[in-house]
């Protein structure tokens, strides 16, 4: 089978054909709402969540990025500090060459001093030689002895020499690493700025696309709520609270979870907000979920397509023997074999002859609610049959305790008759509305 043709028979299942029953004055009309219509509805509900889906996607696409840019920020202040350091390491270094220079400058001074305070002493040794023979031996060994110490001081210099040598080359070094670093440093000064300046602007788009969140979100509570009031004014025209119709929420097998309590904590303001509007947001549309189950579920349809109200709940003189009675339902004239209709979901408990109401069906729909349909004609259903909303459960007749073709159709809450005429105008409410809404969008 063709992906069309499996299509198709989704869309007409999921979607049929439905006739609404419009009645004014002794008119009945009939209204058609499409499969195509039904499903163009179902399409703009799942776009509409697709929407948000991709929205909130998105808002969490941009929280990773500024997370990252944060990170190099990080990384790059960590680098600066890092350059800081060697800049002042080498300041250091510099200090302690320096202080060394001083001090070899102070020992070049002292051995100049030495060297005059040698030489005084030569010529003292040499005009000693003078007036003295034997002196000059002396004196002549002091000269080999102070030209050893000569040579020794000048390899002394010497070396004092290379070092100094050695440690203006280091400085030079030193000063090519310095400026090298500050270059570096420069440069991630400006990587930071540039930094800062892309952070503030992913901010700011964050903070737009939190606005336009909260806007749509706002929107959807607004209507939500417009949905749900609405819905429960319908349930209210059935002289029932909206409580009592509201369902038990499902709840699914949950999988196995746990761990730890950490609150949240949001890191900005606007997203504690966020999370405060989606959480009302959320069990707006549960309990608009809820309402729109229920009115599935309630008894807002007609029995019958084609009808007219012979006789009303309640108070009423007995058609048979004209005495006062209470009427536990309405009776619906109309032709013989006109089609009965189920008003609701439901499953069928009893299907046959009854006593007073003839050949009569009964469905359970659940919640403690039953209807009831007599005199009948033909029973098409069987006791146990589940039954959908506007399934053929029977046809009319005037079996039992009846005047004429009609159908008595009663409702019980717990037991407890009440008056369908109420249910019956709900639902012509529900209809006259979707039909309203339908031929706005066309």
């Amino acid at each position: 089978m063709s992906a069309f043709k499996r299509t198709r028979r989704l869309v007409n299942k999921w979607f049929p054909d439905r006739q609404i029953l419009v009645r004014s004055n002794d008119s009945v009309y009939q209204l058609r709402l499409g499969k195509y219509a039904q499903l163009g509805l179902a399409s703009f509900g799942a776009a509409a969540i697709t929407w948000m889906v991709g929205v909130s996607g998105y808002s969490w696409y941009l929280d990773q990025r500024l997370a990252t840019r944060e990170q190099q920020l990080f990384r790059s202040e960590l680098s600066y500090n890092q350059l800081i350091t060697r800049v002042t390491e080498s300041q250091r270094r510099f200090g302690e060459i320096t202080t060394q220079m001083e001090g070899t400058h102070r020992n070049l001074l002292s051995m100049a001093e030495k060297n005059m305070q040698l030489q005084a002493r030569v010529q003292d040794y040499t005009s000693k030689l003078e007036s003295s023979e034997k002196e000059k031996t002396r004196i002549s060994a002091l000269r080999t002895s102070m030209d050893n110490q000569m040579s020794a001081l000048q390899g002394q210099i010497d070396g004092i020499t290379n070092r100094n040598l050695a440690l203006r080359d280091e400085l030079e070094t030193v000063e090519t690493v310095m400026s090298r670093l500050m270059r570096e440093r420069d440069q991630a000064l400006q990587r930071s700025k540039k930094l800062q300046v892309e952070l503030s602007d992913t901010r700011q788009r964050i903070a737009d696309l939190h606005t336009v969140q909260q806007q749509a979100m706002q929107r959807v509570a607004e209507t939500a709520d417009s949905t749900i009031l609405e819905l429960e004014s319908v349930l209210e025209m059935t002289g029932l609270q909206p409580e009592e119709f509201i369902l038990p929420p499902m709840k699914p097998d949950e999988p196995g979870v746990g761990g730890p309590f950490v609150a949240f904590e949001p890191e900005h303001p606007q997203d504690e907000e966020f999370v405060n509007t989606a959480v009302a947001l959320n069990d707006r549309m549960d309990h608009l979920a809820n309402l729109n189950e229920r009115i599935t579920k309630a008894l807002i349809g007609e029995p019958a397509g084609a009808y007219y109200l012979s006789s009303p709940f309640g108070k009423r003189k007995d058609p048979i023997n004209g005495k006062w009675a209470f009427h536990s339902g309405v009776d619906l004239a109309g032709p013989v074999k006109t089609k009965i209709f189920a008003t609701a979901p439901g499953k069928v408990v009893h299907a046959g002859w009854s006593g007073k109401y003839g050949k009569m069906v009964e469905l359970d729909h659940g919640n403690g609610v039953r209807t009831r349909f007599g005199h009948l004609y033909k029973v098409l259903v069987k006791k146990g049959d589940e039954v959908g909303y506007r399934d053929i459960v029977a046809l009319m007749g005037s079996t039992g305790r009846s005047t004429g073709s009609h159908v008595h159709y009663e409702v019980l809450v717990n037991d407890k008759p009440v008056n369908p005429i109420k249910f019956i105008e709900a639902g012509r409410y529900v209809f006259k509305n979707e039909q309203d809404e339908t031929n706005g969008d066309n």
